[in-house]
């Protein structure tokens, strides 16, 4: 009877934990990926250096992509509304299209904006689960996902999110 009861209680144990370490996986979905992404200087930039406290909008995209054109557009018209937002433009493509697109835009004007590419490591990309681009995904200033957008990004949604 003592063994049957230890088993029992083992049983219980073991349920528990395997209860524990699941709920501890989903919850970390809602951090960000541990990404490194080289930018066209050559710099690195990781999801370590991501500041706290404030808000943030990550696009995954490619240079080449119409959509993402457009968006990319539509975005630096309205880029003033993100002055307070940290914003990572992250593409797969190699570096020297990356350069390419910065020619393109103007990201040197703004402080809060990093653009780089994740090379092949698909670290983002594997993350989010990203089937179509320009994808986006908006953290409010507490860390909270509150946004998440494929193909078409809705900038008039994303900017009271980021308030």
């Amino acid at each position: 009877m003592k063994n049957y009861n230890n088993i029992i209680k083992m049983f219980k144990l073991v349920l528990m934990l395997n209860i524990l370490v699941s709920c501890n996986g989903f919850s970390q979905k809602s951090l960000l990926p541990a990404f490194k992404i080289t930018q066209a200087n050559g710099s690195v930039y990781t999801a370590q250096q991501v500041e706290a406290g404030k808000p943030l909008l990550i696009v995954y995209f490619s240079p080449e992509c119409d959509h993402c054109q457009v968006f990319m557009k539509s975005f630096f018209k309205s880029a003033d509304e993100f002055k307070n937002t940290q914003v990572l433009f992250i593409t797969y493509l190699p570096l020297d299209r990356l350069i390419k697109f910065g020619s393109e835009y103007p990201l040197n004007k703004y402080k809060n904006i990093v653009a780089g590419t994740e090379g092949m490591t698909f670290v983002v990309r594997n993350f989010y689960e990203i089937k179509e681009m320009p994808f986006a995904v908006v953290y409010n200033n507490n860390g909270t996902l509150v946004g998440k957008y494929e193909r078409e990004i809705p900038l008039d949604k994303i900017i009271p999110l980021i308030k």
